[in-house]
C-alpha cells in the first residue's frame, strides 16, 4: 500500500534527523480505521511503537476503537495499560470504545460497571455513549437495562438525544408495554430540553397545545418543523413526539413531577 510505503520512508528519514510529528500517523491511522482497514491499523501501529515514535491520548484511543471492530477487549486493556502508563487518562471516547467490546459479547454487567466507574472517575459521558448500551439492550428486549440508564442519564445531567428516545419507546412497545412507552417518549422529550427552553414551554403550554401538539390542522407537523428547525436541543424532534403522543390519546405531561414513570425509576434506581 502506497500510504504504507509512505510511512517506511518517513521513518528512514527519521533516522536521518527528520521527524515524523506523531499526529500525522494519528491521521493515517484514523484514516484507515474508517476505512475499516483494521490489519494495516495495527501493522502501522506497530511499526510506529517499532520506530520510536511517541503515542498520544489520540493514538491510543484509535487503537482501541480498532479493538472495538475486532472485538478484541483483551487487546483494549492492555491499550489502556499503556496509555495510563503513557501519563494519559481514559476519556469518554476510551469508555464508550471498551463498552462497545463488551457488548458485542452480551456482557451487560461489565459494560455498565464500566459506566459506573466513569462516574465514580468523574469522567463525563456523552449522550452517544449511553445510547451505545441502550441500543444493545434494545436488540435484547432488556427493559431493566434500559431503565437503569435512563436514571442514569437523568442523575448525570445527560439530556437524551431522538435516538435515545427510539430505543426506549420501541424497546417498551415490543414488550406489550404502550402506556408505558408514550409516558417515557412524552418525559424523555421534555429531557431533550435544557431547562430554559423548558420553563419557555411552560408558560405557553395553551399556546403550542392549541396551535402544534393538540391541532387537527394536517399541516401542524409540517408548522412544526418550519418553525423550530433551528431551535436548540431538539425542540423540534420534541414538539412532534408530545404532538404523536397527543394523537395517541394520552394527557401531555408538560412537566416530568407528574409522571409516575419517572418517580418510579428514581425510587428504583436514584
Amino acid at each position: 500500500m502506497d500510504m504504507l510505503r509512505a510511512l517506511e520512508l518517513k521513518a528512514a528519514a527519521r533516522a536521518e534527523n527528520m521527524y515524523l510529528e506523531t499526529p500525522t500517523y494519528n491521521i493515517v491511522l484514523q484514516s484507515l480505521l474508517e476505512a475499516n482497514e483494521t490489519d494495516m491499523v495495527i501493522k502501522i501501529f506497530k511499526r510506529m511503537k517499532a520506530c520510536g515514535y511517541p503515542a498520544d491520548a489520540a493514538t491510543y484511543n484509535i487503537m482501541i476503537d480498532c479493538c472495538s471492530i475486532i472485538h478484541s477487549y483483551k487487546s483494549a486493556c492492555a491499550l489502556v495499560s499503556m496509555m495510563i502508563r503513557d501519563g494519559f487518562s481514559p476519556k469518554a471516547v476510551t469508555f464508550t470504545a471498551l463498552m462497545k467490546i463488551l457488548l458485542n459479547d452480551e456482557n451487560f454487567e461489565e459494560a455498565l460497571n464500566l459506566l459506573d466507574q466513569a462516574a465514580s472517575e468523574e469522567i463525563h459521558l456523552d449522550v452517544l455513549s449511553y445510547n451505545t448500551i441502550l441500543r444493545k439492550a434494545f436488540e435484547k428486549g432488556m427493559i431493566d437495562v434500559i431503565e437503569y440508564i435512563v436514571e442514569q442519564m437523568h442523575r448525570e445531567k445527560v439530556n437524551p438525544d431522538p435516538s435515545t428516545c427510539h430505543f426506549v419507546f420501541n424497546c417498551y412497545v415490543e414488550k406489550g408495554y404502550h402506556t408505558t412507552a408514550i409516558e417515557a417518549l412524552n418525559v424523555l422529550s421534555l429531557r431533550m430540553l435544557n431547562e430554559e427552553v423548558k420553563e419557555s414551554l411552560q408558560e405557553k403550554k395553551t399556546e403550542l397545545e392549541e396551535n402544534f401538539v393538540m391541532s387537527e390542522d394536517p399541516e401542524a407537523e409540517t408548522k412544526i418543523i418550519e418553525l423550530f428547525r433551528d431551535s436548540q436541543e431538539h425542540l423540534a424532534a420534541a414538539l412532534l413526539n408530545l404532538r404523536w403522543c397527543s394523537m395517541l390519546g394520552v394527557r401531555i405531561i408538560w412537566s416530568e413531577d407528574q409522571s409516575p414513570w419517572a418517580k418510579g425509576l428514581s425510587n428504583k434506581y436514584g
